[in-house]
């Protein structure tokens, strides 16, 4: 009895005493439900204050516990932290590689305005304390199978490749089996060979789709063209068709073409003065565009008044140097150079088994200037609707998250849409929406309700409308694509 007394007075003045013995039996029994209810239903009977002291020690027994983590064996615990997560120390192994420093052989062809910014991209993924010993080759002449075989033979740990390959040249990357980034369209050809290589690359379509969202935004031209590249690479042809397919979806026909960058000043004239005017005209490429405004001043075609010409690249040597300035679809150069890098470092650091993947940028914008049509009145507006929509189409956005990005009213903004683009804000949501699907049933393999999942609705719901626009199933599209 006096023992018991001796107890209470004990838990009376320090409320932790019994935690602290439940701690110690804790260690030995690892009884984490029963012992402390035990304890305070004892201490429940003999407290002259059941209720109050009842409270508060349970409720110290209770949360001072410590927590633990089972393993899938249920032999080895780990005190995890307060979040819940695994409280892990990094072996000083783990510490050093995450220090080493790695050879690296980076080929990007510096004498383009893509390949300045990929290296821009590159070398701020190197700021952020990530040691490279970098072997740099600056141009495709330099670009041989030797200098290839040097590096293997010097222990490179990887290879950032931002320049079109010959097959054998793939090949001996292929052989050596040394980790590999490509800035450059994927070769499935290696999908299964070669598992140690990236493909970072730029979404063409999505370059064509920004061009035909920009030239409705400005109004209705009469006629729109497209200034085609004598390139067999697959960006000429893929932003020809994405382009011309987007113009077909609002009913617009384009003309195209071919060979413009081969072609004469006088053909290139001929060509632009049959067009409707106005006019909306993409060239391939910047320097492809340059050569369009010489041709509409030789036509003596007013710009952007009679044709209004839009380039891809953003380069600032051709941009800001043509009469008048020339706007541009910027595609994600630096962000390509970075992800590049740190898809490399993470691939140098892993021990495990490498994927082959595949990554894909889009278009950042459009870089306006004085070739292309002044805006009608709100196209400003639009505008900053439409980038808003791309930018966030995959997030489940609505009509409201538009209207509230434009700080403006909800009557304002739709109205303001219809004029510029003859369309509501929901139908555009849908339109971008929609574009996304088929690019992603189209180049990946994700599943059909995952893709939904990313779009920020039922699986059901996106089936059904994608069925009422495109008169068939997205499986159906999938196997035909």
């Amino acid at each position: 009895m006096w023992r018991l007394f001796g107890f209470l007075q004990k838990v009376i003045a320090n409320p932790e005493y019994i935690s602290r013995q439940v701690r110690e039996v804790h260690k030995v029994s690892h009884a984490t439900q029963t012992l402390p209810l035990y304890a305070a239903i004892v201490f429940k009977c003999v407290n002259p204050f059941p209720l109050l002291r009842f409270v508060q020690i349970y409720a110290t027994i209770l949360h001072g516990m410590p927590k633990y983590h089972k393993t899938r064996n249920n032999t080895a615990r780990k005190k995890t932290g307060g979040n819940g997560s695994v409280q892990t120390k990094r072996t000083p192994a783990a510490k050093l590689q995450e220090r080493k420093t790695f050879s690296v052989m980076a080929a990007i062809d510096l004498s383009t305005e893509a390949g300045r910014r990929k290296i821009s991209g590159l070398y701020r993924f190197l700021s952020e304390g990530h040691d490279w010993n970098l072997d740099l080759v600056r141009s495709t002449e330099s670009m041989t199978a030797e200098r290839i075989k040097q590096a293997a033979a010097r222990g490179v740990d990887g290879f950032l490749v931002a320049i079109p390959e010959s097959a054998g040249i793939r090949k001996i990357h292929e052989n050596l089996g040394i980790p590999t980034v490509f800035i450059d369209y994927p070769d499935k050809a290696l999908e299964r060979s070669f598992p140690k290589c990236v493909f970072v690359f730029d979404d063409d379509a999505a370059l064509g789709v920004a061009a035909v969202r920009h030239f409705r935004t400005q109004g209705k031209y009469k006629g729109y063209g497209y200034a085609e590249a004598d390139n067999i690479r697959p960006w000429n042809r893929m932003r020809g068709e994405s382009f011309v397919s987007g113009m077909s979806a609002h009913g617009m026909k384009v003309e195209v073409l071919d060979r413009a960058d081969k072609r004469g000043t006088g053909e290139v004239a001929a060509w632009l003065a049959g067009l409707p005017r106005p006019a909306g005209v993409l060239a391939a490429y910047d320097d492809i565009a340059r050569t369009l405004l010489e041709a509409c001043r030789a036509a003596k075609l007013n710009v952007p008044d009679d044709v209004a010409v839009l380039g891809i690249g953003n380069d600032p040597l051709v941009c800001e140097h043509t009469t008048p300035p020339l706007s541009s679809v910027v595609p994600r150069f630096e962000e390509e150079g970075y992800r590049a890098a740190r898809e490399l470092q993470a691939m140098m650091l892993s021990s495990r088994k490498l994927q082959y993947r595949e990554i894909a940028f889009g278009a950042q914008g459009v870089e306006e200037k004085g070739s292309t049509a002044r805006l009608q009145p709100g196209g400003a507006m639009v505008q900053r609707a439409l980038a808003f929509i791309a930018a966030n189409v995959l997030s489940g956005i609505t009509v409201a998250d538009v209207v509230r990005h434009l700080n403006v009213s909800w009557r304002l903004a739709d109205l303001r849409f219809r004029e510029v683009t003859g369309m509501t804000i929901q139908s555009a949501l849908i339109d971008a929406r929609l574009e996304n699907v088929k690019r992603l049933l189209a180049k990946t393999d994700m599943r059909i309700s995952d893709i939904a999942q990313r779009c920020g609705c039922a699986a059901n719901v996106l089936q059904n409308l994608f069925r009422r626009h495109f008169g068939m199933s997205m499986r159906d599209w999938r196997s035909r694509s």
